[in-house]
């Protein structure tokens, strides 16, 4: 059986998280963003923002990893818009984690948010994404009837927003 822990990301991470985080946008996002937008999506680019939030000491990285080879990530901290609130900026995955691995990953990233103090954990999701919306609706969360239209990857993209209230 593997070995699976979830760990605090460091900088010395940010080279695997930006590949894993090219890879999703490509496999994630096809046929959602134009084709010449995903080629852009290399390691190089997503490294800096990467390395910018883990930096910035605003967000936290957790990422999970089967026999220490990287299997996905989720980034989270204060909602700016509501500081008592929490939101979920990124979750990254490759093809091979399970969902019970990933509800391992969502289930530490909430308590760390409990532990912050906030009531209720946010996130944004595409509104086309029948695979994500359906991963989040079984852990727990659930629309809240927030929609925006944003400018994504040189494009209009249309989202929603899920929220998970934190006990």
């Amino acid at each position: 059986m593997a070995k699976f822990t979830i760990r605090p990301a460091t900088a010395d991470d940010i080279p695997a998280l930006a590949e894993l985080k090219s890879s999703y946008v490509r496999s994630l996002y096809r046929g959602f963003i134009s084709q010449d937008i995903l080629h852009r999506s290399t390691p190089d680019f997503h490294a800096n923002t990467l390395r910018a939030w883990l930096e910035s000491g605003l967000y936290r990285i957790l990422l999970a990893e089967s026999d220490g080879v990287l299997s996905h990530y989720i980034v989270f901290g204060t909602n700016p818009e509501e500081p008592h609130n929490g939101l979920i900026y990124e979750g990254v995955s490759s093809s091979a984690p399970s969902t019970e691995d990933k509800r391992l990953l969502v289930n530490q990233c909430l308590q760390e948010l409990r532990d912050m103090g906030h009531t209720i954990a946010y996130l944004w999701i595409l509104t086309d994404n029948f695979r994500v919306r359906f991963l989040f609706e079984n852990l727990g969360f659930r629309p809240d009837g927030a929609r925006e239209t944003r400018e994504m990857f040189g494009q209009e993209l249309y989202i929603a927003r899920y929220q998970y209230v934190l006990k």
